[in-house]
């Protein structure tokens, strides 16, 4: 090393100066003294590149002031409306009496009866207008009057869409020697509409019978005369009414969070992230929506709920506006947005668990704010919510790590240096502080130091015990905070120096040495911290460090 200096200098005073005019005589050099330091690797780090290589096919955008905020997006789309109202077959019933005939000539006698009947949905909902896609309007008749009866059942509130005619359903029941004749007719209830009237789903039947009676036949009126009525096969291009109160499962999806599971983020809690739901329903009801099975899974079985006020007061998703709308007019979607934030929730904690899903498990509860609202169904009705998560970098580290590394070539030949130490030197300008560990490793992998075996051959006891063997390489606190504005961005960077002394053997192992690997744990300022401040991560933000093996040296020329 010396010898190098030497003819290294030498060379240079030479090249300035013409050597025939040099005079020696008396000549004084000072002597030259201090470490001389070869550089082993740099690094910039600049976040904005840390994040395309460990975010690769994540979305983030920068804003003006170079702000980096990441988004992650989901569809959920709910289209049940059996949840709301389930109708099966509707099926009622009436049973009618003639007037008592005395015996007489041959003729025709007819007699009428109305029946108010119920129209029953499963769960009891109170309904105003059923608009039919299909189904089928059937009428069984059974007679014990011993005559032909020709009938015709008017349903006044079931009419056709067009003309506002009700349907009617009409036949014969011949006269036979059996106790009971029937007869069954039906017809389709497509293009026709249900009108029910009252808190009970009520409409009417208006029967209109002819008896045909045979010469000296009478009737006493104690004969019956039954129908069945069965609104069948119906599907429905509109119901609308009150429906009431029900529990529904709005979604049940989980949304992968790729920011912690391409990389450890663990150690990292943002400031102010966001998820916000933009529901687009065209159901004609409101709904309450339930976010209490929003939860954070980190993988290894761990869940963190959402919690909060939005949790303890459901926002409604407003509904579609109910106008009386027609079968061929599907209800209008109306937009509703809720946003889930630090200041309604516990969504700080939810992310700052390291998850690698996000879970919506969302329940809605329709008419959440009264029973007695109206509402209205289409088959074609849904809620869709587009769900973003959006997390800017404004953030408090806790011990988070980021590792990188540096080759060496085929080793250093420090064989002839008596002594050495590794400098390290950082300028940073990320709002944080931090420490740095350095592991010297072979091509294989193996850790040449520091060497944390006793055991280990290359163990030199002699230097220094174990605990500080390790030390020396390990947490040195060389990456210190930029001044930090009271908005949390950095305003001018701050650098610091570091030298590890090297033992002899540590010197030897260099020559055998294939990479560096530096890993570097960084806090949030704990003066930043205790103020509950979050500090601004920009996409320019750089760190810049530098490590180099040097010796000291004192050369009398």
């Amino acid at each position: 090393m010396k010898k190098f200096v030497y003819v290294a200098i030498s060379a240079f005073l030479l090249a300035a100066c013409n050597a025939d005019q040099l005079e020696f005589d008396d000549l004084e050099v000072t002597p030259i003294e201090g470490p001389f330091v070869f550089p082993l690797g740099e690094s910039t780090y600049v976040l904005r590149d840390l994040l395309d290589k460990q975010t690769e096919g994540q979305d983030f955008v920068e804003d003006s002031t170079s702000l980096i905020t990441f988004f992650y997006n989901d569809t959920i789309t709910y289209s049940a409306p059996d949840d709301f109202v389930t109708i099966n077959d509707i099926v009622q019933s009436g049973t009618t009496n003639p007037p008592a005939y005395l015996a007489g000539a041959a003729r025709q006698e007819t007699f009428s009866a109305s029946f108010d009947l119920t129209y029953d949905p499963q769960d009891g909902e109170i309904l105003d207008s059923l608009f039919y896609l299909t189904g089928d309007l059937t009428i069984l008749t059974e007679s014990e009057i011993p005559a032909d009866i020709d009938y015709v059942y008017t349903v006044e509130n079931t009419t056709n869409i067009n003309n506002g005619t009700p349907i009617s359903v009409s036949g014969t029941v011949t006269n036979t020697a059996a106790p009971v004749d029937t007869h069954t007719q039906t017809e389709s209830l497509v293009n026709h509409v249900t009108k029910l009237s009252g808190n009970n789903n009520t409409f009417r039947v208006n029967l209109e019978a002819t008896v045909t009676l045979a010469a000296a036949q009478s009737l006493t009126g104690l004969e019956e005369l039954r129908f069945t009525l069965t609104y069948g096969n119906q599907t429905f291009g509109l119901i609308y009414g009150k429906f009431g109160q029900d529990v529904v499962q709005v979604g049940n999806q989980a949304l992968d969070i790729d920011f912690f599971t391409q990389a450890n983020r663990d150690g990292i809690t943002f400031g102010n992230p966001s998820l916000t739901f933009d529901f687009r329903n065209s159901f004609g009801l409101p709904i309450g929506v339930d976010f209490s099975g929003v939860y954070a899974d980190d993988g290894a079985g761990n869940q963190t709920f959402l919690t909060g006020n939005i949790v303890n007061n459901p926002p409604v998703i407003e509904g579609s506006g109910v106008n009386t709308p027609t079968v061929n007019t599907p209800g209008e979607t109306v937009q509703s947005i809720i946003e889930i934030n630090r200041t309604n929730s516990s969504i700080v904690n939810v992310l700052g668990s390291s998850p690698q899903q996000l879970v919506f498990d969302i329940a809605g509860i329709s008419n959440p704010e009264s029973e007695t609202e109206l509402n209205y169904l289409q088959p074609t009705s849904e809620i869709t919510a587009y769900v973003t998560v959006e997390i800017p970098m404004e953030v408090q580290l806790e011990d988070y790590q980021e590792t990188g590394s540096f080759g060496l070539g085929s080793g250093f030949d420090a064989s002839n240096l008596d002594s050495a130490f590794i400098r390290i030197v950082t300028l940073n300008e990320l709002p944080f502080t931090g420490t740095v560990s350095l592991e010297v490793q072979a091509e294989d992998s193996t850790v040449l130091f520091p060497i944390t075996d006793e055991s280990d051959p290359r163990y030199d006891s002699a230097v220094t015990n174990h605990p500080t063997q390790i030390e020396r390489f390990t947490n040195l606190p060389i990456i210190k905070a930029p001044l930090i504005s009271v908005n949390g961005e950095v305003t001018d960077p701050s650098g610091d120096t570091e030298d590890i002394a090297l033992t002899n053997e540590e010197i030897q192992l260099l020559s055998g040495a294939a990479r560096v690997i530096i890993t570097m744990t960084f806090n949030t300022p704990v003066s930043q911290t205790s103020r509950d401040i979050y500090v601004k991560v920009l996409a320019d933000y750089t760190l810049n460090l530098k490590v180099g093996i040097g010796t000291r040296f004192n050369l009398d020329l």
